[in-house]
């Protein structure tokens, strides 16, 4: 954990520029794909030192299982904080749902009506 504190702290930074929407309600959620990013990262570096398979049969290093976990992980937190296309979209039609509605209240109060909007 100490080891991988430091990258951590790293990808954070880096996600907090990318996430659409990062606020402080996101914070917990980034510094934990952080964590499991930089973990995903040892673990492939780990492999690569090491390859996918050990001993004379030929079977899979037992890390796989963990770092096939990290990465469902990293792929759930990623849609979660609209870090991907699917998840964006989502976001997108949420934001313009909502600016449809504040118009529509706005023309409604405004005007006393919703035609044409």
């Amino acid at each position: 954990m100490l080891r991988l504190a430091p990258r951590a702290a790293a990808i954070a930074d880096d996600l907090r520029e990318i996430v659409p929407t990062a606020g402080s309600a996101d914070e917990p959620a980034i510094r934990l794909l952080a964590l499991v990013l930089a973990r995903i990262e040892a673990a492939n570096e780990w492999l690569a030192e090491h390859g996918l398979f050990r001993g004379a049969r030929g079977e899979p290093q037992p890390i796989l299982k963990a770092l096939s976990t990290w990465e469902n992980t990293a792929a759930r937190l990623c849609d979660r904080l609209a870090l991907t296309p699917t998840s964006r979209a989502a976001l997108g039609l949420d934001l313009t749902r909502a600016k449809g509605e504040a118009l529509r209240a706005h023309v409604a109060e405004r005007y006393g009506g919703t035609s044409g909007v």
